[in-house]
């Protein structure tokens, strides 16, 4: 049930930042849904993450100054380790680029 509200607010946040921006711009959705979703995705997935390089110099700074060694269960990140939202912010953001292609395919 959690993850069902996380999905329904992480879409409204989507598609209310979308109409936002084109009304803004004055142009249809399909213009930059794909750029929101990326945007958003990018900033979940940044928010979201449980460290890289930062975290793993401070885990060796502080292994220096007090000669313990720091030990930790990292291994490969899964799906399911993943948040729920950026899994949503994922979908949405293939999905406008397949219709932003679809919408000008004319074009092409």
């Amino acid at each position: 049930m959690k993850k069902l509200i996380f999905a329904i607010i992480t879409l409204g946040v989507l598609i209310g930042l979308t109409w936002f921006v084109s009304d803004l711009m004055n142009a249809k959705m399909v213009d930059y849904a794909f750029f929101v979703g990326l945007i958003v995705t990018i900033v979940i997935r940044l928010f979201t993450s449980s460290g890289g390089f930062a975290s793993n110099s401070v885990n060796l700074s502080t292994q220096a100054q007090t000669g313990m060694k720091v030990t930790g269960t990292e291994g490969p990140i899964t799906v399911t380790q993943k948040s729920f939202s950026f899994l949503v912010s994922l979908s949405f953001t293939i999905i406008s680029l397949l219709t932003t292609v679809i919408y000008y395919w004319t074009e092409f």
